[in-house]
């Protein structure tokens, strides 16, 4: 009888998984840099409302994404460019 883990029956569970695994850092840091650019188009639009009482809350958490993707592997270039976005995205909508 095969152990659970170590079987021949788990072992490409086992490479799927560790893969997987592997994966995490790099969507992490996709899914942050993104935040970041729908922060800043955010904290655009809010300064641009003179009723707007959330441009600190809204660049307090494209603060946090950009740590977060600066954790993941983001270099400073890929976070400006996605500050960039955001005030792109909001001169253009």
């Amino acid at each position: 009888m095969h152990d659970t883990i170590t079987g021949p029956r788990t072992v490409g569970l086992r490479i799927a998984v560790m893969a997987a695994i592997r994966q995490v850092p790099g969507q992490v840091k996709t899914h942050a840099l993104a935040q970041v650019t729908a922060y800043t188009e955010q904290v655009n639009r809010a300064a641009a409302d003179a009723n707007s009482t959330t441009v600190d809350v809204h660049l307090e958490r494209a603060a946090f994404w950009a740590c977060t993707a600066r954790e993941h592997g983001a270099s400073e270039d890929e976070i400006h460019a996605a500050r960039e976005a955001g005030h792109h995205r909001v001169a253009t909508a």
